[in-house]
């Protein structure tokens, strides 16, 4: 597995999937993708995503987006596209290092935050594996048309991340 830029080549195949690369915008019409790539390859302060590449093939994307105004964070997205993909154990090493790198790049960010639907057990396993820290319920906040579902909040800090990358010797790798 490995993350890298989204590249010109993958606009058509990602275009099938509405939230694959940005959270807040379906991103499914050809032009709106080559205008949005064309300006900002997909990364910017406030957004971004990579893709997720497996068997030399795209396979998913990890996003982010500014958390609320109030939150010196960002909250983070990903997606499987295949369902044959997914339980193969692709996603929380993709995730994991997408949340390092994310920390390590941004120095002002202290938070990064994952919100999933309580039904999703396999994404809140997989976050509480990447190091994030179920903190509560957050009740019709879900996706979707109609009633939204209750969710999950997850954060992984500036300070999780540090203290994980401490040496049993207690020397901060920085």
């Amino acid at each position: 597995m490995t993350l890298r830029r989204i590249a010109a080549a993958d606009l058509a195949q990602v275009a099938r999937y509405p939230f694959t690369l940005s959270i807040t915008e379906p991103m499914t019409d050809p032009a709106r993708l080559a205008e949005t790539f064309a300006a900002t390859g997909f990364w910017t302060d406030e957004a971004g995503a990579l893709a997720i590449e497996a068997d030399g093939r795209l396979v998913g994307t990890c996003q982010f987006y500014r958390a609320a105004p109030c939150i010196h964070g960002l909250e983070l997205g990903y997606i499987l596209h295949d369902p044959a993909d997914r339980g193969r154990g692709l996603a929380a090493p993709a995730v994991r290092a997408f949340s390092d790198l994310l920390f390590s790049e941004r120095p002002g960010v202290y938070r990064q935050q994952l919100i999933i639907e309580t039904w999703n057990t396999a994404s809140w396993r997989l976050a509480e594996r990447c190091g994030f820290t179920r903190e509560g319920l957050l009740r019709s906040c879900g996706f979707g048309e109609g009633d939204p579902a209750d969710c999950l909040i997850y954060a992984r800090t500036r300070k999780d991340w540090r203290e994980e990358m401490t040496t049993t010797m207690g020397v901060a790798l920085d």
